[in-house]
């Protein structure tokens, strides 16, 4: 049970917001959903702490409830975004697939 349709969503979210066609509330729902998706289906650790990064620094540059005691301006997320997504286009084994490291 693999769930790369949902981790193709968060990219693509992603992309979108550096354009400003998404929005901080749209990336936090499609990484919720990748982090139950992995969590019911037992992706390699090296994804799932990427995607636990991902779920916190989206979290602290949207900070809801003013909890983030350290919350990410909207430059230092896009920054954060854009260099993600960057290394991921260079790392060909950086995928959720059964063989990840």
């Amino acid at each position: 049970m693999f769930f790369a349709e949902e981790f193709r969503d968060l990219i693509e979210s992603a992309y979108r917001y550096l354009v400003g066609a998404s929005s901080v509330h749209e990336l936090n729902g499609r990484v919720n959903t990748c982090v139950k998706f992995a969590k019911a289906t037992g992706v390699s650790p090296h994804f799932s702490q990427l995607l636990g990064e991902w779920h916190e620094m989206i979290d602290r540059h949207w900070n809801e409830w003013g909890h983030c005691q350290n919350p990410l301006t909207e430059q230092e997320f896009r920054v954060w975004l854009s260099k993600q997504l960057m290394s991921m286009n260079r790392d060909p084994g950086c995928h959720p697939g059964p063989n990840s490291p």
